[in-house]
């Protein structure tokens, strides 16, 4: 099958989860036999990977597919229109079909879960070492919850060196902590056991920086899929996470509870979105501080489910499968 692959400039950017999705979506297409090329209206099948106000409708014998994530329970304003016009809607998750659902989506909806590069295949045992080294990876993006990771690691850990915890953040980082009196704290100086990483990394790098660390923590408010907590699961480190949106939320170490309320990001992020529940938050951090072994033991044994439930190949074969007959 001729399929025509539309992305934004974000969509083979390894750096981000777009970048990352859009890479083992051609990829395994190409593994899978099929001719892949960039918005070709002479194609069987245009597959919009892009957020709806962008979708390319190249030609009206063309049958078009639009593919985005997404982390709230309302659209944005104009996206309802361009996915009634496609032939079929995919979404990354039973959460965000649903939400496309609950949206006004007419035509039919295929979830098209994303795969596990094999980069991130490499389990490591963790054991305790002199120090218990919490991970957490998403920052400036708010709704990925690293302000809420760091009130809870000072709540729980204060300044004990015995403790560390680090935020890997994507160029910057934005959170400002205040005390219980509401004062900025300079965290660098008052917390020297939370670091800041802001260095762009390989995703070789990431996997190295996750065998140096003992649990991820990620509190996130909704993801339209969430490759970070499956990629820190598949190197078996053991992994606290909101489970209500997670597509694997049946593999997740910690399962953070959570209640869905009103987005504080309106513009970005309308409708309702998934609180973590802090208090649970610190209980988990307590427990994969006190049970770690056998945390650790059953992230390790999870692996190999990971493995196999999110291969891109056999993923993308069976997203793809039915439309044999419009070439």
């Amino acid at each position: 099958m001729h399929i025509s692959f539309f992305s934004s400039e974000s969509g083979f950017n390894s750096t981000v989860g777009y970048g990352q999705a859009g890479i083992g979506i051609v990829s395994s297409l190409q593994k899978l036999g099929h001719l892949v090329t960039l918005n070709n209206e002479d194609a069987d099948l245009q597959l919009n990977f892009v957020q709806p106000t962008y979708y390319k409708f190249n030609n009206p014998t063309q049958y078009t597919i639009g593919y985005t994530p997404w982390e709230s329970t309302v659209l944005p304003m104009y996206w309802l229109e361009n996915m009634n016009k496609c032939d079929e809607v995919w979404a990354t998750s039973a959460m965000t079909a649903k939400f496309f659902i609950d949206a006004g989506v007419e035509k039919p909806i295929k979830v098209y879960r994303h795969g596990i590069h094999d980069v991130w295949k490499k389990p490591k045992v963790r054991r305790p070492g002199s120090k218990f080294r919490f991970l957490h990876i998403g920052e400036p993006a708010p709704r990925k919850g690293g302000e809420l990771v760091i009130q809870a690691f000072i709540e729980l850990f204060g300044n004990d060196p015995q403790y560390e915890l680090t935020l890997k953040c994507h160029n910057a980082n934005t959170i400002r902590y205040k005390d219980m009196f509401g004062n900025h704290v300079d965290i660098k100086s008052q917390y020297p056991n939370i670091k800041f990483v802001v260095n762009e990394m390989t995703d070789e790098g990431l996997v190295m920086l996750m065998h140096q660390h003992d649990c991820l923590v990620y509190p996130s408010y909704g993801e339209g899929f969430g490759f970070i907590p499956l990629q820190a699961m598949a190197t078996a480190m053991p992994t606290i996470c909101t489970s209500a949106w997670a597509p694997y939320a049946d593999l997740i170490t910690l399962k953070l509870e959570s209640t869905l309320g009103d987005s504080p990001w309106p513009l970005m992020h309308p409708g309702k979105v998934f609180f973590p529940n802090k208090d649970h938050l610190k209980t988990l951090m307590l427990d994969a501080v006190s049970n770690f072994e056998k945390h650790s033991a059953v992230a390790l044994k999870n692996t190999t489910k990971i493995y196999d439930q999110f291969n891109w190949d056999t993923l993308t074969e069976k997203a793809f499968s039915h439309l044999k007959n419009i070439a």
